[in-house]
């Protein structure tokens, strides 16, 4: 079984106002036929525009109101993804989940739709899934190359009705492309080998036209270089002979000077802004000095009040106890008696006590009283230097300020100076270093002009595939005709110039529309099995529009009547061994066939045929949208 397929699974068109329309697709052989305008081509058109194709979708009547495309896809390694791309183009968005579930979420992944070697795209991402990386296709003879995309890919995919029937080789991804670039897709499909390694040698006038392109470039460098010069230093006119040596050196030692200066008003400034902050340090600690002086003070004021008092307090104390004993000296005024002669104290003897009790804390407090003074005197004398300080500090603050504000006026002047030296220096440096380019280049101008073509041949580069592959190749398309019953046990050869296939010795233009169709589906799925068999990449997709156009009605179809070998095949009943054959290698790869006409025979289970009635049928499915 092929590996690193891609399995196309639905695919659907939404639109705000519009039901969802949808196709289902089995991962082996799919069906579609119906009538004419039924969307058939549509669905290929469709299918190739989710694979990143640049072209945006017909503007056909029925997708009217659709805005966007959906694609559920299984891939080797990601497995199911869901892509979305709107109509009007652009990238692609990638979800992890199937299209119901999608809803209005933003998608985590935005992908571009074009191939870039830098950025995600969907043609690195599928090429990457396939194994593919970083591959080169040769665009022509003299070694140009290109990179290969998922797109190249895509044209052996997805093949419309016209190029089906087309008179042209099958190998030719667009007008534009080249005969050379084709071949060399074609080569790597069926062999693996791209052109990443060619390397081509130059002819003397490939080589002199290289040199004169290197030249302009030079001069355009130099031009440009020049122009920035002169706007670097306007107020000289001969940039020639502009000496910015000798003008780095004067202002190196112009620098050198001013440097010292700034050094030394700096210095200056920074010791005298230091010293400020050192003083008022010390003010502050002088202030709060102060502050505990006069708070001390104040108490100790209200401390010798309180002495007073205790001392007013037990002087009269002391008073009144005198008095006591005063009275205690004389007669008894009742009875007479002296005092000797008295049987009662009255308590004088508690009142002596008290007496002398009083005179001791008088002393005391007296004593504390005279600590008090001699501590108030002390602060006193503290507080007056004190304040001494600090009004010497505060009068050298202001010295000091004046000072700075002399010195930072100063020092301002000395680095803008030095600040304008150096700009001018770099300045200076950097015309320096633009006239070393200028020389560099106008020396690396001087080698160019002086550049002589080496002579060599031209080497031979070998163009397409081999004739052996080519033989090979065609005995597998050989095969799948005959599969077919091609009539007449067709012989097929490989045109190694053209790239194409030669039927019974005759080129594709020699045959009918029908049976050209017929050559350009067999040569489709020979790449796809050619591919399967020698185990190269490939997607494991072909979906073919309009393949057995040899069976149409000839009375209806605007391909007009048949041509004799389109009568032989619509007689040999290939029509039914077609689908016979398809359903056999559907094992491998998955086949989507676009037709008028239904197959000839029922198909197996595992295959899916869809039906369009047409736009003016009044049941069944009238088309895609």
């Amino acid at each position: 079984m092929m590996e690193n397929r891609i399995i196309i699974k639905r695919l659907a068109m939404t639109g705000p106002e519009r039901e969802t329309r949808e196709l289902q697709f089995v991962p082996g052989l799919n069906v579609i036929w119906g009538a004419s305008n039924a969307g058939k081509t549509f669905i290929i058109k469709s299918l190739d525009y989710m694979f990143g194709s640049g072209s945006l979708l017909p503007e056909i009547k029925q997708r009217e109101g659709m805005e966007a495309c959906w694609l559920e896809v299984d891939l080797p390694n990601a497995g199911p993804v869901t892509l979305r791309r709107s109509l009007s183009g652009g990238g692609v968005s990638i979800f992890d989940k199937p299209l119901e579930q999608v809803g209005n979420s933003e998608s985590a992944r935005v992908i571009s739709a074009t191939h870039s070697a830098t950025s995600p795209s969907i043609s690195g991402l599928l090429l990457e899934e396939l194994g593919i990386s970083r591959k080169q296709i040769a665009n022509n003879t003299d070694g140009k190359k290109s990179n290969f995309t998922f797109r190249h890919f895509a044209h052996y995919m997805f093949t419309e009705e016209t190029p089906m029937m087309a008179e042209w080789s099958p190998i030719q991804i667009s007008a534009q492309s080249g005969p050379t670039f084709d071949k060399n897709v074609f080569k790597f499909l069926l062999t693996g080998v791209d052109d990443s390694l060619l390397v081509v040698a130059k002819s003397a006038k490939e080589q002199r036209n290289e040199n004169v392109g290197k030249i302009e470039i030079v001069d355009e460098m130099i031009s440009v270089a020049l122009d920035e010069l002169g706007r670097m230093f306007p107020e000289d006119e001969d940039l020639e002979n502009l000496d910015l040596d000798s003008q780095e050196e004067r202002i190196r030692e112009t620098i050198s000077s001013w440097q010292s200066t700034l050094s030394l008003r700096q210095t200056r400034l920074d010791a005298l802004v230091s010293e400020r902050r050192s003083r008022r340090d010390s003010l502050a600690d002088f202030e709060t000095r102060a502050e505990q002086i006069d708070l001390t003070l104040s108490r100790f004021e209200l401390l010798r009040s309180v002495y007073d008092n205790d001392l007013e307090r037990l002087h009269g104390l002391a008073e009144g106890a005198e008095a006591l004993l005063a009275g205690a000296r004389r007669m008894c005024p009742l009875c007479g008696a002296d005092p000797e002669n008295q049987r009662h104290s009255h308590g004088y003897e508690a009142v002596e006590l008290s007496q002398k009790a009083v005179s001791a804390e008088m002393a005391k407090i007296s004593a504390e009283k005279a600590d008090l003074a001699r501590a108030v005197r002390s602060l006193s004398l503290e507080r007056e230097g004190v304040y001494a300080r600090k009004q010497a500090i505060a009068e050298s603050l202001v010295e000091i300020d004046i000072s700075i504000a002399t010195a930072r006026p100063n020092e301002a002047q000395a680095r803008r100076e030095y600040e304008r030296l150096d700009r001018e220096r770099q300045r200076i440096r950097s015309g320096l270093s633009l006239k070393r380019r200028i020389q560099a280049l106008q020396t690396r101008r001087a080698e160019l002009a002086g550049f002589k073509p080496s002579r060599q041949s031209k080497d031979a580069v070998t163009i397409g595939i081999s004739s052996t592959t080519g033989h090979d190749f065609a005995m597998v398309v050989q095969s799948v005709l005959r599969a077919w019953q091609f009539p007449g046990e067709p012989v097929v050869a490989f045109d190694g110039r053209t790239h194409d296939i030669l039927l019974n010795g005759a080129d594709r233009r020699s045959n009918g529309k029908g049976v050209r169709a017929l050559m350009n589906a067999a040569f489709k799925i020979g790449v796809f099995e050619y591919c399967r068999q020698r185990e190269l990449p490939h997607p494991g997709i072909v979906a073919l529009d309009s393949p057995l156009l040899s069976y149409r009605d000839p009375h209806k179809s605007r391909h007009g009547e048949l041509s004799d070998d389109e009568v032989a095949v619509k007689n040999a009943n290939l029509n039914t061994y077609f689908y016979e054959d398809l359903v056999k290698r559907a094992k491998n790869g998955q086949f989507i066939i676009v037709e008028n006409d239904p197959p000839p025979t029922d198909l197996p289970k595992d295959c899916r045929v869809t039906t369009f009635t047409g736009p003016f049928a009044d049941d069944g499915r009238r088309g895609f949208l």
